[in-house]
C-alpha cells in the first residue's frame, strides 16, 4: 500500500528552526527555506498555521491552519 508520508520522509529532508514562541521557519534541505509555520491556542485546543513562501514575490502566503503539526507540514511540503 502506497504511504504518501512514508514518502514524503525519504523525499524531503525537513528540518523546523525555531525563529520565536510557537513559530519556526520550515526548510528542506534540498530546497532552502519553503515557509513558516506557528500554533495558535485557542479554547478548541491548538492549530497550526502554515505560510508558503514565493520567491517570486518574496511574500509568505497562507495555506492554512491545521489540527496536527504534521499535516500543517504535509501541506507546505506538497504545496510546491
Amino acid at each position: 500500500m502506497f504511504d504518501l508520508r512514508e514518502t514524503l520522509m525519504q523525499t524531503s529532508q525537513i528540518q523546523l528552526v525555531p525563529i520565536g514562541i510557537d513559530a519556526w521557519r520550515v526548510v528542506d534541505a534540498g530546497r532552502g527555506p519553503i515557509g513558516h509555520l506557528r500554533v495558535d491556542r485557542d479554547a478548541q485546543g491548538e492549530h497550526f498555521a502554515v505560510k508558503r513562501f514565493h520567491p517570486s514575490d518574496r511574500q509568505f502566503h497562507a495555506l492554512g491552519r491545521f489540527w496536527s503539526r504534521d499535516d500543517a507540514i504535509d501541506a507546505l511540503v506538497l504545496s510546491t
